[in-house]
């Protein structure tokens, strides 16, 4: 093998070539220098790639990522319109309680109040949190509000038995007495089977009998027409009575007045005074036997009568209105 020539170098200071040896460190610094030279053209050539050529993986990325801003868009739109229906949803579920149960937003009943809360940090969208976590987020909170709507239609069918459609007509329901100031000693008699006061044999009490001095006011259990209204002069029957149509199949009657303030047809607000108690027709003592008829068929009254009453008062009717005595007509 051929010996390698020697190589010089020109020194400026010293004015002469001389022979240039082998130097680590001038090794090493040439070949740090050429690696960071590699890497960095590598870093270099890698940006440019990924700006100028889109592989296919980035391109369906970038469609998933189009579709999930949109979603996005959408589900916020949802949420929003949701939460707007939710509360309509409560502010009806208020008023009701209100005017059929007396029971504020603030009352006793707050298991009922509870179901139809909402947890409002599952509705905050938090910046900076993973899109996926927003979606499923949203979408939960979304679930949650329908689920609480559904429940909420899903009382007034079981428990009023009727539609959210049907909801105007609620506010015309015969909810309170058809007296001032009813208390249970003035219930003598109530729905159901009990003794005729003239043959003594059992039949169905298709009303209740509350004992009146003659001259009472007697007031509209809710807001509807007259339907129909009579005057009888026969010791039989119901005497002058007048009947009120309250709308979705509900009717009420007013027996054994003594006198009769309203006409046919007539609009009717509920607590608006429509007659004086008596004992016309087959009264054995001044009373007022008072009827809700519901599409066609007597249900007891007391079941009716739930404003202005609290609890303890309707338990106490209700035990009254069980007893099974001798009606008064």
């Amino acid at each position: 093998m051929p010996n390698r020539q020697p190589q010089f170098r020109y020194n400026r200071k010293s004015l002469r070539y001389e022979q240039v040896h082998f130097s680590f460190w001038r090794f090493g610094l040439s070949l740090f220098a050429y690696l960071s030279f590699g890497f960095l053209f590598f870093i270099g050539l890698n940006l440019l790639q990924n700006l100028m050529i889109e592989t296919n993986p980035e391109k369906a990325l970038g469609k998933e990522n189009k579709a999930l801003a949109e979603y996005k868009a959408v589900l916020t739109s949802q949420l929003t319109e949701s939460s707007e229906l939710l509360g309509q949803l409560r502010t009806e579920e208020t008023q009701l309680n209100e005017k059929l149960f007396e029971a504020p937003t603030e009352g006793t009943d707050e298991q009922s109040r509870s179901d139809f809360s909402i947890d409002q940090d599952r509705l905050i969208v938090t910046e900076g949190e993973p899109f996926e976590e927003q979606v499923v987020k949203m979408e939960g909170s979304m679930n949650l509000i329908y689920a609480k709507a559904k429940r909420y239609n899903q009382l007034l069918s079981d428990h009023l038995h009727v539609k959210k459609s049907d909801l105007p007509s609620l506010l015309n329901l015969p909810s309170v007495a058809p007296v001032k100031n009813l208390l249970a000693k003035n219930l003598v008699s109530g729905f159901g089977v009990r003794i005729n006061p003239f043959h003594k044999g059992n039949y169905h009490h298709d009303g209740v009998d509350i004992a009146l001095t003659k001259g009472t006011e007697v007031l509209a259990a809710g807001n509807g027409r007259v339907s129909s209204y009579s005057f009888s002069n026969l010791e039989a029957g119901y005497g002058n009575y007048i009947e009120i149509d309250h709308g979705n199949g509900i009717l009420t009657r007013y027996s054994h007045l003594e006198k009769i303030l309203v006409t046919w047809d007539q609009k009717i607000n509920q607590g608006q005074v429509i007659g004086l108690s008596g004992a016309s027709g087959g009264a054995v003592a001044p009373h007022l036997h008072y009827e809700v008829v519901k599409n066609g068929k007597s249900v007891d009254p007391l079941s009716y009568m739930v404003e202005g009453i609290n609890a303890a008062q309707h338990q106490q009717l209700a035990i009254k209105g069980k007893v099974q005595n001798q009606s008064l007509d």
